[in-house]
């Protein structure tokens, strides 16, 4: 074996790790774009404060940990090509060098594959909140006040608005459009993107959901006890489920509702459940507020 050869067989030994990193990424990300696509555009979101800060920040982190592993790389590398040509000369390999990457390298793919197909479920998450947030940015010119992830017991609450008709909790669910629905757009494009509520059951294009509904209603009523202890009056927040991108109809009645981003500033407003004057909404306005700095 010439030592080019030797040289070319000890890097491709040494990369093989990244490679299979790089394998299962590729995989996952793969997967992700032939079966599921964001129902809504990020592009076309509006921009919250420090979102241009946010990405330079992500970016300079990025650069940060790459520059760490091409240092320790460059470093490292020459050496263990030496070494790994070494084992190529003598003919023999120790045992447990040979069987750790056997191991190793299949759990750390497996674990990449796991950690890229949670992303996708956390950008999807994260988008859909962000859909949400901007909607609800437009009530605030309509003299309510909004505040976002409300830490609580074990969950948060993702958006909260008081105004002079009530406390409503808002959970936000984020859903992929998935591709094996383009039956459906073949006859009729709405119903790819259509969230039907029937008899308590969220019926979407090829799955059924309950879970949200109830999620969002034991969330509403942690907000009402504790803003009826903090305040000191009894105080109902209304549960509100908001799937961005989605086309929600209904063809039961509702518990309450189930409705997509865009219809949140007109819908809202029109929630008359109680009344309530300026001073019980910033006293009311003020705990969630205490809540949202201290956390606890």
């Amino acid at each position: 074996m010439t030592e080019l050869l030797k040289g070319i067989l000890s890097l491709l030994v040494l990369l093989s790790g990244m490679g299979v990193v790089l394998f299962a990424m590729f995989v996952a990300l793969k997967k992700r774009d032939l079966t599921v696509k964001l129902p809504i555009d990020r592009d076309k979101l509006a921009r919250m404060p420090g979102f241009g800060l946010q990405n330079q920040i992500l970016d300079h982190q990025f650069n940060l940990l790459s520059g760490l592993f091409m240092a320790t790389l460059v470093m490292c590398l020459p050496f263990a090509i030496k070494g790994v040509q070494g084992y190529l000369t003598i003919g023999s390999l120790p045992w447990v060098y040979a069987i750790l990457p056997v191991l190793a390298l299949p759990y750390f793919g497996f674990k990449t594959y796991r950690n890229m197909s949670k992303l996708t479920k956390l950008r999807l998450g994260h988008t859909a909140e962000l859909a949400t947030a901007s909607e609800l940015m437009r009530l605030q010119g309509l003299g309510y006040q909004v505040f976002h992830d409300i830490q609580a017991d074990g969950f948060n609450i993702d958006h909260l608005v008081v105004g002079p008709n009530g406390v409503f909790a808002i959970e936000t669910k984020g859903r992929h459009k998935r591709f094996r629905d383009k039956k459906y757009e073949a006859a009729d494009k709405q119903k790819a993107y259509e969230l039907l509520f029937k008899d308590g059951k969220l019926q979407f294009p090829s799955w059924v959901e309950t879970s949200p509904i109830s999620q969002a209603d034991r969330q509403a009523k942690w907000v009402s006890e504790w803003l009826t202890k903090a305040v000191g009056q009894s105080t109902l927040a209304l549960p509100v489920l908001v799937f961005p991108g989605w086309y929600v109809t209904t063809q039961t009645k509702p518990p309450f509702p189930i409705i997509n981003h865009k219809q949140l500033v007109g819908t809202i407003p029109k929630l008359n459940r109680v009344t309530y004057n300026q001073e019980q909404i910033n006293a009311i306005a003020y705990q969630v507020a205490q809540r949202c700095v201290q956390g606890s």
